[in-house]
């Protein structure tokens, strides 16, 4: 059982805590007190910890920032364990970023749990849970029987291990010819329909009756395990590239148990992910509602595979991932205005679309573009239609993560009208320029042949299917032996298919499971069963090795058939002899094993070049060898009688001798097959053991028997040592056969005739500490000075051949070999022979190593510009004696200067600050400890302007007209490339340049057709990139257009007339034009008392006739001028200057420039009379007011060429005609404004009607106040019927007080508004009495009976009173109340016994009753007693309220 983590709650025994809520979601924060002190705070998470879904042996943290005030405390827990173990769990805190880590590396499946985070305080503790999700890396076949050890022990935790339906590719089985692949069905039920004939033609499926019965029945399957965990699956989308460069495939369903688990496959193999796609991991799986999105970032060509989602234990979808090439890429496109413009490539396998890019932005099919894909869907072509200038740029075709550009230039129509755009145009441009439909169906070919070859293996599985199926009896394998001795077992044998090592599984009892065949010069041995046998090994096609195991009681099973230059060897038995091995094929060797008598085993056939020998029984002989096919020789054993044995056919030169009998005589010998040697060991009696054949110049020998004789040794197949073990009882075991050149000796005899000579034994070569890599194999040697035994211990420990441990003694050397170390082989080990001894530590280990995504992350280059920081960071798993290193172009830096190195538990930093574009480069780190080293590359790309332009400048051409330059490109671009060139020119003596314009980098030559014939100019070049512009390029001399040739001077100009803002000149053409006709002229002028001659028009801008106005002059300097004339070698001599002459205007009168002679103004607005003129020299200016002096308050401002009147607050009293005078020398004037200051009239009095004649009324009215003070005002009549119910204007501008009605009709009731109205607008208007049917009514009596007259008149009563307010100052205020009486009653607001109606403070309203009163902003005095009252005729009534102001 786990150890459950305490974490003890901060309450006090008794305290309650109060639940409060965080700006996180998912943080529970519990407040230990009610009321925070002030300042004091509880603590909160601002960052709470990410879940993590990890794979095995990486590193694993979970990262927060808390707050609260004073500092909690952090503390992490688990739900199933205990995170006290410091080598596991590590937690920490970065003061710099307040971030809380908590670490745990190389992560192992047994921490996958809920983790908890608390921070504490003195006021209450916040606390958020994270889940650890730990992928278990790889599937070894050994796990099964350790399943099934583990169920039968009742652990179930360990057996629910994660494992996809379709394994990868390195676990699967080999396959049969034409066995359709499981990728096929796991496709076919998460496809549509319409997709199943592409699918089935994808993997060589032609009975598609077969195919749907056989789906749909596992369609119904595996419906039924999906609706145990998930219902309403629907919407799936099979994997797609999109536009931001990401992969990703979508399905919607509802989770029954949402806390199922949701795991990802590719080909077989779980990936990590994370909910949310960063920058941290390369997958991501988040939901969006119903949806679960799958999304994979920086696509590689590895990532192409068959993906996989999978509830629990049952898959919901699979898709297919391809990565597809273009084998014709799309070209430049040159296009006319108005032309379709047409991209076309060719893909390597069929797409049904691509995504086409045009300026960085997304192409869709529409009215401006076309997407056309050919009928086999591998050529595809993008139509960008009626193509304009505007289209021009980079077009893409992108297929996954392969793309392709060009770029399209459209050439505007040189022919269309100006200003009109040309005639659509029918012509397409553009194309790949090479027979697309050919390349297409040269890979349709390819692809159509694939098929088919799919297709003809299924059909030759299915044939062999059913004819194996109609059989009687399987059938069985023939023993390969051509003489097979009784005694012997034969097992199964393989055949060894490919060039890899296939070795059988451990099965429960601790054997091997049979091994696979090793196709192509690989090796296949079988397995170690529980008893200590090997179970059967698969044969090696090629160049393999096929070996029995050792059984139990010592013997090796039977070996497979070594098919082409392979060794197929039979095990020893219990009683010594090896058990019968399988054929050779093709120059291998099978050789029999000596029985417990002495004999060998039956050898099987040597189909090529191999050899096949007799064992030799008890009597001597050999037994039957089986035939050698080719080039060997094979020749019976000697009985005891002096007979050979049958021998197989001798085939080439070989050299057989059979050993020595009991009698001395010689058994028969193996045939030799390519001048080899052969020959037997000698057995205690002195007669040689059967050898077996040397295959090519090598040499086999018997080892050394307990007797003394050497055991029978294999035929020497390559350049190898084939020596016998160390048998139980110090002979050596039978040595296998190497294949060329190799050497195998027997031991030492019993007797000591074979031992080296030699004194008292020693060790010449002794141990030495070495370090082992993981997984590797390691050997330690030891060599004595005479052939003597030894032993070898470990800690102690004696070490026997086993485990993975061989120990072997070849004569003197002593050799002890793990195949494959692990850490429980490190150690002391310790070499004894004797009373010697050597001794030497080995220690196992791993070379530093980093993730993938990281490496792939950290291989991006870095680009930054000059100036900038560079930054690399590299992640690595922690351990003990690591260096880490940094380098720049093959130079390690150190830390200091502009270099920041830092160095943490599990990670490196590299920091470059304020790079120079020469820091551009490879940047490398390197990890280094005891075992190795492993490097990770990147590039820094520094950008920066690009250097100058290289030089000399040349000139291509020089003419009148034109001058073309050209220079080369610069030498370092600045890490980006040059965008352009920029051109500028400076005219000899001016300090002016002036930039001529821009051409694209392809081109660096300009043509500067803007020069003067004769004039020289210097010119200087810019290259541009992104980053900015150059150091220019500059001409080393100034350049010349054509040959100079100048005209005359001019005659001397005239001043033809002056003012203070133009001179006039004018002057004679020049006598002598030297012949070249004067296209214009150019004046310069210079101020009196400076030297500087300055021009007035351009070369360029020559003036053409021989009059000019100067108008860049200033009042009241004095200038003198003179002209030169231009023709196309430029500007000649210059003429005489003129006179001097001074710019300001002649004598004047004054006069006024377009004066208003009426203003009107509101009262209490300020008047302003402009008034502009003209006058020289200036005038004096005076104001009248109805020819009077102006008041004192009234404001003159006199300006150059303007007076303005200015009265601040006008009155009524104001208006007036009011006089300006000028006067000067030369004169005066006079000018009159009048000026009315007015305000809207007061209405009329009351309006009175009479009827004078039928049909006719009479209209009258007091006239209003304002007529006798505003001689403007006049009236305005409306007039309103019962039949229309609207008002309309009747009589407009009245002067008199009367108006007369028309139309006047019986029946109809009348009334009549009047209005005044003057400059400001109308008046209210004056309502007149009702006229019409009402007034006209009879009187009807009541013939004598009395009626009692009824009133609703009463005094004023309040409804609804006043109620109290409190507002904060600044804010909004309503006050109502609801008042009733009858007549309607006049309503007063008091505020402190101070009437307010009239305050504009205060928005005061009374509607039906509803009396309403308004504040906008409170302010402290607005505080006080408020009372409403209301007065009428018949009394009085009133109601008050206190309004209090907040601060």
């Amino acid at each position: 059982m786990f150890k459950r983590t305490k974490v003890t709650d901060g309450t006090a025994t008794g305290q309650v805590g109060f639940r409060k809520k965080s700006k996180v979601p998912g943080v529970m924060i519990t407040q230990y007190i009610e009321k925070l002190p002030e300042g004091k705070s509880h603590p909160d998470f601002t960052r709470k910890p990410i879940a993590l879904t990890i794979q095995e042996g990486k590193f694993a943290f979970f990262k927060a920032i808390v707050t609260g005030d004073p500092k909690p405390t952090v503390v992490w827990s688990r739900n199933n364990g205990d995170v006290s173990d410091p080598a596991r769990y590590q937690s920490k805190y970065d003061p710099n970023s307040n971030e809380h880590t908590f670490e745990m590396p190389h992560v192992k499946p047994d921490q996958a749990d809920t983790y908890k985070c608390f921070a504490k305080n003195e006021y209450g503790q916040a606390m958020v849970t994270v889940v650890l999700n730990v992928i278990e890396v790889g599937f070894k076949m050994t796990k099964a029987p350790q399943q099934q050890a583990e169920v039968a022990n009742c652990n179930f935790k360990k057996v629910l291990k994660r494992r996809s339906k379709v394994v990868p590719k390195a676990e699967e089985p080999e396959k049969k010819e034409g066995e359709i692949d499981p990728k096929f069905w796991e496709l076919l039920m998460s496809a549509d329909k319409k997709d199943y004939e592409r699918i089935c033609a994808e993997f060589g499926v032609t009975d598609f009756r077969w195919m749907l019965k056989k789906l749909n029945e596992m369609k119904r399957e595996r419906e039924e395990e999906q609706a145990e965990f998930v219902k309403n699956l629907s919407d799936l989308k099979p994997i797609h590239i999109n536009a931001d460069g990401t992969a990703s495939f979508e399905l919607e369903f509802d989770l029954l148990d949402p806390s199922s688990s949701i795991y990802l496959y590719k080909d077989g193999e779980m990936i990590p992910y994370t909910k949310e796609l960063g920058d941290k991991m390369k997958h991501c799986l988040r939901k969006v509602g119903r949806k679960y999105i799958f999304s994979m970032r920086d696509l590689m060509p590895e990532d192409a595979g068959f993906y996989q989602l999978d509830v629990e234990d049952v898959n919901m979808f699979s898709t297919d991932f391809k990565m597809v090439d273009f084998l014709v890429k799309i070209q430049e496109v040159k296009a006319m205005e108005r032309e379709d413009a047409v991209f076309e490539c060719v893909i390597s396998a069929p797409l049904s679309k691509l995504m086409w890019f045009g300026k960085n932005m997304p192409l869709e099919q529409g009215d401006k573009y076309d997407i056309e894909v050919s009928e086999d869907k591998l050529i595809h072509r993008l139509v960008v239609k009626d193509c304009m200038v505007v289209d021009k740029g980079i077009y893409a075709a992108c297929a996954g993560i392969k793309s392709c550009n060009a770029w399209l230039v459209v050439e505007a129509d040189k022919g269309a009208p100006k200003g009109k755009k040309s005639a659509r145009k029918t012509t397409r441009a553009g194309g790949s320029g090479t027979d697309l439909q050919k390349v297409a169906q040269e890979q349709q070919q390819k692809l159509d042949k694939e098929r088919e070859e799919r297709k003809e293996k299924i059909k030759a599985a299915r044939e062999a299917a059913a004819e194996a199926a109609a059989a009687e009896e399987p059938e069985k394998t023939a023993d390969s032996g051509a003489g097979k001795d009784k005694g012997a077992a034969v097992e199964v044998e393989r055949i060894g298919h490919s060039a890899g090592k296939a070795s059988g599984g451990a099965k429960q009892d601790g054997s091997h499971a049979d091994a696979g065949g090793g196709h192509s010069a690989g090796k296949a041995s079988g397995g170690a069963r529980k008893d200590g046998s090997i179970a059967d090994a698969g044969g090696g096609h090629s160049a393999g090795k096929a070996s029995g195991g050792a059984k139990q009681d010592g013997s090796h099973a039977d070996a497979g058939g070594g098919h082409s230059a392979g060794k197929a060897s039979g095990g020893a038995k219990q009683d010594g002899s090896p058990a019968d091995a399988g054929g050779g094929h093709s120059a291998g060797k099978a050789s029999g094993g000596a029985k417990q008598d002495g004999s060998h085993a039956d050898a099987g056939g040597g189909h090529s070049a191999g050899k096949a020998s007799g064992g030799a029984k008890q009597d001597g002989s050999h037994a039957d060898a089986g035939g050698g096919h080719s080039a060997g020789k094979a020749s019976g054993g000697a009985k005891q009688d002096g007979s050979h044995a049958d021998a197989g056919g001798g085939h080439s030169a070989g050299k057989a001798s059979g050993g020595a009998k009991q009698d001395g005589s010689h058994a028969d010998a193996g045939g030799g097959h390519s001048a080899g040697k052969a020959s037997g060991g000698a057995k205690q009696d002195g007669s040689h053991a059967d050898a077996g054949g040397g295959h090519s110049a090598g040499k086999a020998s018997g080892g050394a028997k307990q007797d003394g004789s050497p055991a029978d040794a294999g035929g020497g197949h390559s350049a190898e040592e084939a020596s016998g073990g160390s048998r139980q009882d110090g002979s050596l075991a039978d040595a296998g056969g190497g294949h060329s050149a190799g050497k195998a000796s027997g031991g030492a005899k019993q007797d000591g005739s074979l031992a080296d000579a030699g004194g008292e034994p020693g060790i010449t070569s002794g141990l030495s500490d070495i370090l082992a890599t993981r997984g590797q194999p390691a050997e330690l040697t030891v060599k004595m000075n005479t052939d003597c035994d030894g032993a070898w211990f470990k800690d102690g420990e004696p070490l026997k051949s086993g485990g993975g441990i061989s120990i072997t003694k070849d004569a003197n050397i002593h050799k002890l070999t793990i195949h494959s170390c692990r850490d429980t082989d490190s150690g002391l080990l310790r070499f004894v022979s004797g009373d010697l001894s050597t001794e030497g530590r080995i220690t196992v280990g791993d070379v530093p190593e980093f993730d993938e995504d990281d490496l792939h992350k950290f291989s991006k280059p870095v680009i930054v510009r000059v100036g900038q920081n560079a930054a690399f960071k590299m992640p690595f798993q922690p351990q003990e004696s690591l260096t880490v290193s940094w380098f720049k172009d093959g130079t390690e830096l150190k830390d200091g200067g502009g270099v920041k190195i830092v160095r943490e538990p599990n990670h490196s930093r590299l920091l470059l600050r304020d790079c120079l574009r020469s820091d551009t480069g490879e940047i490398k780190i390197q990890l280094k400890n005891p075992f190795g080293a492993v490097e990770a590359t990147s590039q820094l790309i520094v950008l920066d302007r690009p250097g100058p332009p290289e030089g000399p400048v040349e000139t291509v051409e020089t003419t009148s007209s034109v001058i073309e330059i050209k220079w080369n490109p610069p030498k370092d671009d600045g890490g980006s490339a040059v965008t352009n060139y920029i051109i500028e020119r400076q005219e000899r003596g001016h300090s002016l340049w002036t930039k001529l314009g821009d051409v694209s980098a392809e081109k660096t030559s300009f043509r500067d057709r803007n020069v003067t014939h004769g004039k020289k100019y210097s010119y200087r070049i810019y290259a541009e990139n992104p980053q900015g512009l150059s150091d220019s390029l500059e001409t080393a001399d100034s350049i010349m257009a054509g040959i100079m040739i100048l005209s005359g001077p001019p005659g001397k100009p005239k001043v033809v007339s002056t003012s203070k803002t133009c001179i006039n000149l004018t002057w004679t053409p020049p006598e002598d034009d030297k012949g070249v006709p004067i296209i214009g002229y150019q004046v310069e002028k210079r101020k009196k008392d400076t030297n500087q001659w300055l021009a007035l028009n351009a070369i360029n801008e020559p003036i053409e006739d021989v009059n000019y106005a100067v108008k860049d002059v200033t009042e009241g300097a004095e200038y003198e001028f003179r002209v030169s004339a231009i023709n196309e070698s430029g500007a000649g001599d210059a003429s005489p200057p003129s006179a001097m002459a001074c710019a300001k205007n002649p004598n004047m009168r004054p006069c006024f420039k377009d004066p208003e002679d009426f203003l009107v103004v509101r009262a209490g607005n300020s008047v302003r009379v402009k008034i502009s003129y003209e006058a020289e020299p200036p005038p004096h200016i005076t104001w009248l007011k109805d020819d009077e002096p102006i008041a004192p308050w009234i404001n003159v401002i006199n300006t150059e060429g303007m007076s303005q009147l200015v009265i601040p607050s006008s009155k009524r009293s104001d208006s007036a005609i009011y006089t300006i005078k000028a006067k000067n020398s030369v004169g005066e004037a006079f000018f009159d404004v009048e000026v009315r200051v007015t305000d809207e009239p007061k209405c009329p009095g009351p309006v009175e009607l009479e009827q004078t004649v039928y049909g006719k009324v009479a209209v009258s009215w007091v006239p209003s106040p304002d007529q006798e003070l505003d001689d403007r005002l006049y009236y305005v009549v409306s007039q309103h019927d019962s039949n229309t119910r609207m008002w309309k204007t009747v009589a407009d501008r009245l002067f008199a007080n009367t108006y007369t009605a028309h139309n006047i009709l019986p029946g109809i009731e009348y009334h009549f508004r009047v209005y005044a109205k003057n400059d400001m607008g109308l008046s209210d208007p004056s309502q007149s009495p009702t006229w019409g049917a009402n007034s006209n009514r009879v009187p009807i009596s009541s013939n004598g009976v009395s009626s009692m007259e009824i009133s609703f008149e009463r005094p004023p009563s309040i409804l609804v009173p006043l109620k109290v307010h409190t507002p904060p100052k600044g804010y909004q205020l309503y006050m109502t109340c609801a008042v009733r009486g009858c007549p309607t009653p006049n309503v007063s607001w008091y505020l402190n016994n101070t009437c307010i109606n009239s305050d504009k403070n205060y928005y005061i309203t009374n509607s039906c009753g509803v009396c309403s009163m308004y504040i906008l902003r409170v302010r402290e005095n607005d505080g006080g007693e408020y009372r409403v009252v209301a007065v009428n005729s018949l009394g009085k009534a009133e109601c008050s309220t206190k309004l209090t102001v907040r601060d």
